[in-house]
């Protein structure tokens, strides 16, 4: 088997060829800036040029994309989108034209300079294997981050989609998508399937980044020892820090917080008030995060020895050097030998249970 495992996170987007044929450490692998950076880049040279702009391709990641293109209107140049494009920016549109882009559903007649949006560049990977002689697999799954299109707060609803998964019974692969079984409201997850579909994948998988990467830990040998015991498996991503409470290989538990608004002291103390089942979505919505969930009756199967003692703490991530001095002397995970193949590792492991 060989799949296309694609974890597109804010400042890359991590690639992994898994072959089973080889030696997992023989994988062919590739760290490289993620497409909203390479996109960000591209407006900015747009604006330099004092040029229109012109959005066009599917819903994307925005973050430092989005902030460009702010950048672009505030330098006194315009900007036209589709209406797929511009929910990149915003899932109100009305929002979006308040800015001053205007939405349109073909390039304007102006001299624009088009840049296409997408999460996944199918072409881009294609050609690069090609140089080495490798063929793109027909198998795909890719990992992205999705808060869900809302006419409300993005970060309410983003934890109102983990709630119910979780206490609907949390099981990993309950966080999986295939055969574009993907919710409606998944607005970036399945413009990532329209994109693969059109390159002409036909094995497709899509999850959140923030699952791909705990799923992904577990394949860590220390961590596997583990895995059908209580823990914590915190990922501390460049954009966002995600922290899930396991028991019995299922999520019982999670919190997220951007990871600009935290440091050791913070994570560490939320780290132990989730611990101890007392962190609050209340707690970190108002402190600028998303959210936190706990299933209760979850916690409370957990033996109390186990929560006394203090859980089993792992953590992977880019900047996972936030938690070097913590207190709770996490284990710093590496499956198949590289941290930040995690999220690839995740997505395999859903593919191989799934497809």
């Amino acid at each position: 088997m060989r799949v296309i495992a694609l974890d597109v996170g804010t400042g890359t987007q991590d690639v992994l060829l898994y072959d089973t044929s080889l030696v997992t450490e023989n994988n062919l692998k590739m760290v490289m800036p993620s497409q909203t950076a390479i996109v960000a880049n591209r407006i900015r040279s747009v604006t330099e040029q004092g040029r229109s702009l012109f959005l066009c391709g599917e819903t994307m990641g925005g973050g430092p994309s989005s902030s460009a293109v702010r950048a672009h209107l505030e330098g006194g140049y315009s900007v036209f989108a589709t209406p797929l494009a511009a929910k990149t920016l915003s899932d109100d549109l009305d929002k979006v034209r308040s800015w001053g882009v205007k939405i349109t559903a073909a390039q304007p007649p102006t001299d624009c300079v088009r840049i296409e949006m997408s999460d996944v560049d199918v072409p881009a990977l294609k050609f690069a294997l090609q140089q080495f002689d490798v063929s793109l697999p027909t198998m795909c799954a890719v990992a992205c981050q999705d808060h869900g299109e809302s006419s409300g707060s993005n970060r309410i609803f983003r934890f109102q989609h983990f709630k119910h998964l979780i206490a609907t019974g949390g099981g990993l692969t309950s966080f999986c998508y295939v055969d574009g079984r993907i919710p409606n409201y998944l607005t970036r997850l399945k413009a990532v399937y329209r994109t693969l579909e059109r390159n002409e994948m036909q094995w497709i998988l899509v999850m959140d980044t923030g699952p791909a990467a705990i799923l992904g830990a577990l394949c860590d040998e220390a961590v596997t020892k583990h895995a059908w015991e209580p823990h914590i498996i915190v990922n501390v991503g460049n954009g966002h820090t995600l922290a899930a409470m396991l028991d019995q290989k299922k999520i019982i538990g999670m919190f997220e917080h951007h990871t600009s608004l935290i440091n050791t002291e913070k994570l560490d103390y939320f780290l132990s008030l989730f611990m101890d089942g007392k962190l609050t979505n209340e707690r970190v919505f108002q402190d600028g995060g998303h959210g936190c969930y706990i299933h209760e009756t979850g916690y409370q199967e957990i033996d109390r020895a186990f929560r006394e003692r203090g859980f089993w703490v792992t953590t992977i991530g880019p900047q996972r050097g936030i938690m070097r001095k913590s207190r709770l002397s996490p284990y710093f995970a590496a499956p198949g030998g590289d941290m930040m193949l995690a999220g690839c590792f995740g997505l395999v492991t859903g593919f191989n249970n799934l497809v």
